[in-house]
């Protein structure tokens, strides 16, 4: 009798390290898992910028709106409001913002702007009015008024609008895609526009031809 009990309960003993081991195994694997897609997972920082009232977040290779937005808007108060003294400075934290493949026709071309400006003894000023983030290109446009201020006095404030791509490596905002123009952004709902008018007004004219 007493066998019995003892081999009943040798039984259920064994039985149970069995599922024990089992459940060792099962949640190793599981933390080991964890532990792998925690170290393949870029870390994703949380910030506000002090430019934007909105949260954003970076990771190491990329961002959110509101994080490009911040930086679009720091990038074209930097190269819009330039004086004299402060041209060098401008061009040279510019200059690292871009990726090698626009910084020598970008940069050339900002370089020889703020020369002309410091020749001449004139400042710009660039006050920003409003800031757009388009999905669909991944661009940020910067609008606002641009004044030039010189011996003779203050220019008419004119519109002018910074078009910006920022792509984020290693946590770095870098500058792949720049543009300054007059007037408001060139979204791709109006340029998609202008392109249809354009064509409807050549077919019309093939029409008259005829």
């Amino acid at each position: 009798m007493l066998y019995k009990n003892f081999a009943s309960t040798w039984l259920s003993l064994h039985e149970s390290n069995r599922f024990l081991k089992f459940v060792c195994i099962f949640l190793l694997t599981l933390n080991l898992l964890t532990l792998v897609g925690w170290l393949k997972k870029d870390t994703a920082i949380v910030l506000i910028p002090p430019s934007l009232s909105e949260q954003s977040e970076v990771a190491k290779n990329k961002a959110s709106e509101g994080y490009k937005k911040a930086w679009g808007m720091y990038t074209a108060a930097l190269i819009g409001n330039v004086t004299p003294e402060n041209a060098d400075f401008v061009l040279a934290s510019f200059s690292g913002m871009v990726t090698g493949e626009i910084r020598s026709i970008v940069s050339e071309q900002i370089a020889q702007e703020l020369e002309t400006l410091k020749q001449e003894s004139v400042s710009s000023s660039f006050d920003i009015v409003q800031v757009t983030y388009e999905p669909q290109t991944d661009k940020v446009f910067v609008t606002g008024k641009n004044r030039m201020t010189g011996a003779g006095g203050k220019s008419s404030p004119t519109e002018q609008t910074f078009e910006f791509k920022i792509d984020v490596k290693h946590y770095s905002p870098i500058i792949t895609h720049m543009s300054s123009y007059k007037g408001m952004p060139k979204l791709l709902s109006i340029i998609q526009k202008e392109e249809a008018k354009q064509k409807m007004q050549e077919e019309r004219q093939k029409h008259i031809k005829k």
